[in-house]
């Protein structure tokens, strides 16, 4: 795993062409760059062409012509919209084959319009262009407005149903495994069975939680949560959606995954992440980030808040 520091010490010393690590999170930083100045030419050269783009709102599932058409107008406008990668808060992790064309990623952004947001994805790289497959993004809520805010989510979301995007069902036995060790974690965190639950991960895991702070390996994951399991204490997260990609490797052993979930305490929420098939043959999660998805209507009020409470 390659943070943005590293990577940004590597570019500069680096030989051409970069590790393929730096490569991928230069593409990145190329993607927003472009964004920001409204470059649209610059901004779709680093989408891929099967891309899939997943938004805040869970409705808002967008292949690549559908977000070009979406972006379009804007960037016609000249306004584009800037997020900007943190310093420190940037993960970029190859996949294990030997092609190494493919890396998943994480990022925490700073956002001109909504203050702290954070991305996920996997990136292809074609030749030697890095080019973003899947990204899902998302604006993190603090611990500490989280109750209020998520309960003000829930009765918009009774008022004012928002139908889930349709997404992409596993299609392939890869896919289907994958979707079977997601369905026995969320079985297992609901029993507070955290043998099976941290069994479920690899040694290198990472888990994201809701708060923009929450950033964990799995020991220190598994230190946060087995005291609750300990006690008999789990969460119940129900998955009501959920989409699955088989990665372009040789392998076939990579997944990507965003599933949009349930939760009598908090309402709708959103994992997403990576599933790694071990030399084993096993299926474990090497990435997991849950998220609250926060409605379009409500976006703008709520992030202004969240940036208020952070000043």
């Amino acid at each position: 795993m390659l943070s943005l520091a590293a990577a940004a010490v590597l570019v500069l010393t680096a030989p051409d062409p970069y590790p393929p690590e730096v490569a991928a999170s230069v593409a990145l930083t190329e993607m927003h760059a472009a964004a920001a100045r409204a470059d649209a030419d610059a901004w779709a050269a680093r989408l891929a062409p099967d891309l899939v783009w997943v938004g805040n709102e869970t409705s808002e599932r967008w292949d690549r012509d559908a977000f070009l058409a979406f972006a379009a107008p804007v960037f016609a406008r000249g306004e584009g919209w800037t997020y900007s990668a943190r310093q420190y808060g940037r993960y970029v992790s190859l996949a294990p084959d030997p092609c190494n064309c493919v890396a998943w990623f994480n990022e925490v952004l700073d956002s001109a319009t909504y203050g702290t947001a954070r991305g996920e994805g996997l990136m292809v790289r074609h030749g030697e262009t890095w080019q973003v497959l899947r990204y899902a993004l998302s604006y993190p809520i603090p611990n500490d407005l989280a109750n209020g805010m998520t309960a003000e989510i829930k009765a918009f979301e009774a008022a004012t149903p928002i139908i889930d995007a349709p997404g992409e069902a596993a299609d392939t036995p890869e896919e289907e495994a994958a979707a079977a060790v997601l369905d026995a974690l969320h079985e297992a965190a609901s029993k507070a069975d955290g043998a099976v639950y941290f069994d479920l991960f690899t040694p290198d895991a990472t888990y994201i939680g809701t708060d923009v702070t929450e950033h964990w390996s799995i020991a220190e994951f598994r230190a946060y949560a087995e005291p609750y399991f300990n006690q008999g204490r789990g969460w119940t997260y129900t998955p009501r959606s959920r989409s699955l990609t088989l990665a372009p490797l040789d392998c076939r052993c990579v997944v990507w995954f965003d599933e949009a979930l349930d939760s009598a305490s908090y309402g709708t929420s959103r994992g997403t992440g990576v599933l790694v098939r071990g030399e084993d043959g096993r299926w474990r999660i090497a990435l997991y980030a849950l998220t609250f998805p926060i409605p379009n209507a409500l976006a703008r009020d709520m992030t202004a808040r969240i940036r208020a409470a952070a000043e």
